[in-house]
């Protein structure tokens, strides 16, 4: 039996010439455009276009979901990365999940171990998930039989990069089966076939998605900040209750300073 399938594009800085209305009205494999993908990030800096973007998609009533570009190489980089992007993403209301772009050529190249690879991940996206976003994993075959644990593909969503007319199965729920761009970038083997979106004036990545990720978002509750509040009190006790109650405290998480009165 067929999956449902919904279409949709992932674009950045290298589309500047969006017609978002046109982008709604058009197709893709005869479906029509439901969300985009955009680039929010790499490393710690801002995709220049994504405001751009994100306002277009929104006002044209395309659904919106945000990718990064991961440059970190350790587990420490990774949730600096995260909690910057959790920091940045907090003005934005997202229909699509979070994903984590798995590919970055510097990062590879360290030949770092499954485990490795697999803990840098999972540093990353724990950040997300305990801000309350809905994350996604974009990787390809290469990433997820070499270099990742097979535990990923069960504890994560997978947006799979797979440019062909039928894709490994790997449990994906999105799938970017081509990556339209110029005669020089399909030469180069950056793209699979000279085209574009309607709307997009360009060349731009293609998805199939067979989640419908709008609606389990908000019935989810996901990628809403979650509300933090700072509980302060005080209680007086005696010199022989003092280290008892300053263990108590600092047990539920508070910080704790005493003074004589």
């Amino acid at each position: 039996m067929s999956r449902v399938k919904y279409a949709g594009v992932d674009i950045s800085y290298c589309q500047p010439n969006v017609d978002y209305k046109a982008l709604k009205a058009g197709k893709i494999g005869g479906k029509p455009v439901k969300f985009a993908m955009l680039r929010f990030s790499y490393g710690k800096s801002r995709d220049s276009l994504f405001d751009t973007h994100y306002r277009g998609c929104k006002s044209a009533g395309i659904y919106v979901g945000a990718y990064h570009w991961l440059r970190a190489q350790n587990v420490a980089q990774a949730r600096e990365e995260a909690q910057w992007i959790v920091e940045q993403l907090a003005p934005y209301q997202l229909d699509y999940p979070v994903a984590l772009d798995f590919e970055d050529g510097a990062l590879l190249a360290l030949k770092l171990t499954k485990e490795q690879y697999t803990a840098i991940v999972n540093a990353f996206m724990s950040v997300l998930e305990k801000a309350n976003y809905y994350v996604l994993l974009y990787t390809n075959p290469d990433c997820l039989e070499n270099r990742l644990q097979i535990s990923v593909r069960k504890k994560y969503d997978i947006w799979l990069a797979h440019w062909t007319a039928k894709p490994r199965d790997y449990g994906q729920t999105m799938w970017q089966y081509a990556a339209l761009g110029t005669a020089e970038e399909v030469r180069k083997g950056n793209a699979t076939a000279v085209g574009t979106v309607e709307g997009a004036n360009g060349p731009c990545d293609v998805d199939w998605c067979y989640v419908g990720y709008a609606a389990k978002i908000r019935k989810l509750g996901k990628n809403k900040p979650v509300e933090r509040y700072t509980v302060t009190g005080s209680k007086t006790v005696t010199a022989g209750q003092l280290a008892q109650t300053e263990g108590q405290l600092k047990a539920l998480g508070f910080e704790v300073t005493s003074k004589i009165i």
